[in-house]
C-alpha cells in the first residue's frame, strides 16, 4: 500500500468556507475509485488554538497499489484541483501499517507527525516502535492510525484520525492538526 498526499498552503485572509463547500459538492466523486482504500479531504484554518496553525487542503490518500496513483494523476479531477491551486509537490510514502480504515468515514479530526529518520536508524526496529505507537493510539480511541515511510527523504509518517478533538490525552499528540471534511471510501 501506499500514502499519497499533497498540500496546499493558502493566504490567512483565504475564506475557509471555499474548501469546506468544494469538499461537500466533489468529495463523493472518488467514493470507489479503482485502488482506492480511501481519501480523507483534510483541511486546517489559521487560528490561536493550535500553535503554527495555517488556512491549508491537505488531502490524505491510501493506495492498494501504484496503478490507482497513475490513474488518479491523469484524472479530469486531479486537473481540476492543478488549474484551480496550481500544480503541488506530491508526497508518496511505503505504508507499514494502517489499522481501522473502515472505520475512517465517523473521524472528524486527524493528527499527523512527521519525522527525520536518522542515519543508522534500523528500519525494522523502527517499523516496529511505529507498531506499538499505533496500539497505543487505537488503545486512547483512535479509530484509525496509518504509519508510512519515505525512503527518498528518510522520513516517517504517522497519521491518527479520531471522531472529535483530543484536548486531554494521556500522552500527547504533536503535529499538524486537520479537519476531516470527507472521505471517499472503496466500494
Amino acid at each position: 500500500m501506499l500514502a499519497m498526499q499533497y498540500r496546499f498552503t493558502l493566504p490567512a485572509d483565504y475564506d475557509m468556507a471555499i474548501i469546506r463547500q468544494r469538499i461537500h459538492e466533489r468529495g463523493h466523486l472518488l467514493d470507489g475509485f479503482p485502488h482506492l482504500e480511501w481519501k480523507a479531504y483534510l483541511w486546517s484554518q489559521k487560528d490561536g488554538r493550535h500553535p503554527g496553525s495555517v488556512n491549508a487542503y491537505a488531502p490524505l490518500y491510501l493506495w492498494q497499489d501504484n496503478a490507482g496513483i497513475n490513474q488518479f494523476l491523469a484524472s479530469p479531477g486531479f486537473r481540476a484541483v492543478c488549474e484551480d491551486f496550481g500544480r503541488p509537490q506530491i508526497d508518496i510514502w511505503s505504508v507499514w501499517d494502517c489499522t481501522g480504515n473502515q472505520a475512517m468515514p465517523a473521524a472528524a479530526i486527524c493528527y499527523q507527525q512527521t519525522q527525520a529518520i536518522a542515519p543508522g536508524t534500523s528500519l525494522a526496529a523502527l517499523r516496529q516502535q511505529e507498531h506499538e505507537q499505533a496500539a497505543r493510539l487505537l488503545q486512547q480511541g483512535a479509530l484509525s492510525v496509518l504509519s508510512a515511510y519515505d525512503p527518498q527523504q528518510w522520513r516517517t509518517l504517522r497519521m491518527s484520525a479520531w471522531p472529535n478533538e483530543q484536548e486531554f490525552m494521556p500522552q500527547p499528540i504533536h503535529g499538524e492538526c486537520y479537519q476531516i471534511g470527507y472521505v471517499a471510501m472503496k466500494r
